[in-house]
């Protein structure tokens, strides 16, 4: 199925430009005289409303054209993080032959294969809403729905409000800690926590501890 051609009855192309209808990220479609996709959104039993694109067959498969290209991965950056948030996934594997999630329509049959995911995520990395961890490879990559200084925010915040502030903390204690089970960043990956509190070193709220013994690394707000 050609990209422009999502139907035999429609003339509609959701990565198109120019005179055809646009079906978004959230489902709705942008007309200048054509027929709108007979797409419609899909929610999942997390309650993730997956946008009419997804149900798209081409949508899974990288398109050759450039502005095309451009376009749909725009869509999918958009997408995964959207979907991350929601399901609060922070680690994709690229070489995973199941990919499942937002990355894989049973209904349709289609998914991304390896080699797309990886485009999709260079070029999620490019915008800084990834990155390979570790780095110098592109089989895992960290997902950043929120900034690692985003993250660093959150944290410091919750800090203060605990009167936390002068305290040292191990990095267990500040994803896993009693204290944490209800802020977003629980179960925060340590690679993440530690890029957040680099943003926070950096502007001299945080001051980074080796771990000792079984002690692990910690970090002592300022």
């Amino acid at each position: 199925m050609s990209i422009n051609q999502p139907s035999s009855s429609s003339s509609s192309t959701p990565f198109g430009q120019g005179q055809h209808s646009s079906v978004t990220l959230n489902g709705t479609s942008s007309s200048s005289g054509a027929v709108n996709t007979p797409l419609t959104p899909i929610t999942s039993e997390s309650g993730f409303e997956y946008p009419a694109i997804w149900s798209f067959p081409p949508f899974f498969t990288l398109q050759p054209n450039p502005s095309t290209l451009s376009h749909q991965l725009e869509l999918w950056r958009a997408l995964i993080l959207r979907w991350a948030r929601h399901e609060r996934v922070f680690k994709v594997n690229t070489d995973s032959g199941e990919a499942g999630g937002v990355f894989e329509n049973k209904r349709i049959k289609r998914k991304l294969l390896p080699q797309s995911l990886k485009r999709v995520f260079q070029e999620m990395a490019k915008n800084g809403e990834a990155a390979p961890d570790p780095p110098k490879q592109d089989n895992k990559y960290l997902i950043y729905w929120k900034k690692p200084d985003e993250w660093g925010d959150l944290i410091y915040t919750w800090v203060t409000d605990n009167g936390l502030n002068s305290s040292i903390m191990t990095f267990y204690e500040i994803t896993d800690g009693d204290l944490s089970h209800t802020t977003e960043f629980y179960e925060l990956p340590p690679p993440i926590l530690r890029k957040a509190l680099e943003s926070l070193v950096k502007r001299g709220k945080a001051q980074l501890l080796e771990g000792k013994g079984e002690v692990g690394e910690g970090v002592r707000f300022l």
